[in-house]
């Protein structure tokens, strides 16, 4: 089992940004998993045009490589799908096709957001927000990557978590709303 104290005190400074001239290197998580912001956009769980999440693929862009960051624009200018399966419930709701499409889709989007508890729950609140509990004031300037102070980064991750779920919110952007119309329309 990963020892927390030693993740936060050891493993956790390599995602920390560090110069070398003019230069400044972000670790091994900076431009991380272009796919999950396609996933987010492509299924309709993130928004593009929300500012804080936009600000969120901004910040990757320049740590992505240069096909990772094709790919990511094209998604941030598609439609989601979630708006197709929305935009189709009046006409298709009762087709076949639809049901067992719709179903799989939530399906998906499930097991995503469920794969984003996981990861905030597990990772960042065991290995991250929890030790750093116990630090005193003084050591927690820096202790963040790059950006804001660690309580503002915390309250953004679990924003990111939530949308990924589309948990009923009404402080951020969320697809609740949508996830439960398509829900309605599948029949039990």
């Amino acid at each position: 089992m990963l020892d927390t104290d030693r993740f936060f005190y050891c493993v956790r400074p390599y995602y920390k940004p560090f110069r070398v001239g003019l230069h400044a290197y972000r670790g091994a998580n900076a431009g991380d998993f272009a796919g999950i912001n396609e996933l987010d956009m492509l299924l309709g769980l993130c928004n593009a045009e929300n500012t804080s999440y936009s600000q969120l693929l901004v910040d990757k862009f320049l740590y992505m490589m240069p096909e990772d960051q094709a790919r990511l624009r094209d998604c941030m200018r598609r439609q989601s799908l979630l708006l197709d399966f929305i935009e189709l419930i009046e006409n298709h709701a009762a087709d076949d096709w639809f049901q067992k499409n719709a179903a799989v889709f939530l399906e998906v989007c499930d097991a995503h957001g469920q794969t984003a508890k996981q990861h905030h729950d597990q990772l960042v609140s065991r290995f991250i927000e929890k030790p750093s509990a116990g630090l005193a004031e003084t050591h927690m300037k820096g202790i963040t990557a790059s950006g804001p102070p660690l309580p503002v980064l915390l309250r953004s991750l679990e924003k990111l978590r939530d949308l990924r779920m589309a948990a009923e919110r009404d402080d951020i952007p969320s697809s609740y709303k949508k996830i439960h119309r398509l829900r309605e329309s599948i029949k039990s």
